[in-house]
């Protein structure tokens, strides 16, 4: 049942009054009163909505993460008709990366060194992603350690490689371009992974 449009409004303001705060100070100073208090709500209609303010950020990474799943879904069906591997770890990359940029405002702040329990959070969701991508074509896809060290190792190389090189002044084509090389360079050279010849995936 979809939610009330005056929820929806009270909530996304709550939402954009958080990363307002964020730009102040770490997600662990911030208190439920003092986004009430930005937000212009009492604390009966914050509790209404959220048990406390980690199920707001919850929320938060849970919804976008559902929009980049649509966007995998779709990008599965017009760009890679044959389910080829690399090409799907490709649209996955694409996907991280689109809601990455689409959601800077917060990602910003989602940095071990800025807020380590927001970047925990969303490191958690992103790396399940992926070890679901890696248990779905199991039969293309051997992995040389446990799946969510692969996983780890996939998404850690790739996060610091796309950071630094943002860092570096590069624009996000090229960083997406990049950043493709190396995964795709990765998963042939089956450093944490190996690829079968012959893809199930793509038969039938």
């Amino acid at each position: 049942m979809a939610e009330d449009k005056r929820i929806r409004k009270t909530k996304r303001y709550i939402k954009q009054t958080l990363i307002e705060i964020l730009t102040e100070k770490p997600f662990e100073q911030i208190t439920v009163t003092e986004l009430c208090k930005r937000s212009d709500i009492s604390r009966i209609t914050f509790y209404a909505h959220y048990n406390d303010k980690f199920a707001l950020v919850d929320e938060m990474f849970a919804e976008m993460l559902e929009s980049a799943t649509r966007d995998y879904r779709n990008s599965q069906k017009e760009n890679n008709p044959a389910n080829d591997t690399i090409q799907t770890f490709c649209n996955l990359l694409d996907c991280i990366l689109n809601l990455y940029n689409e959601n800077m405002s917060l990602l910003t702040y989602t940095t071990i060194d800025k807020n380590p329990y927001l970047y925990y959070m969303f490191y958690s969701y992103i790396v399940r992603n992926v070890e679901l991508v890696i248990i779905h074509r199991d039969k293309v896809i051997k992995p040389k350690y446990s799946i969510k060290q692969v996983s780890g190792f996939i998404c850690n190389s790739l996060w610091a490689f796309i950071i630094e090189a943002q860092t570096e002044g590069s624009t996000i084509n090229m960083v997406r371009k990049d950043a493709k090389k190396v995964l795709t360079g990765i998963l042939e050279a089956n450093i944490v992974t190996e690829m079968r010849d012959n893809d199930p995936e793509k038969e039938g």
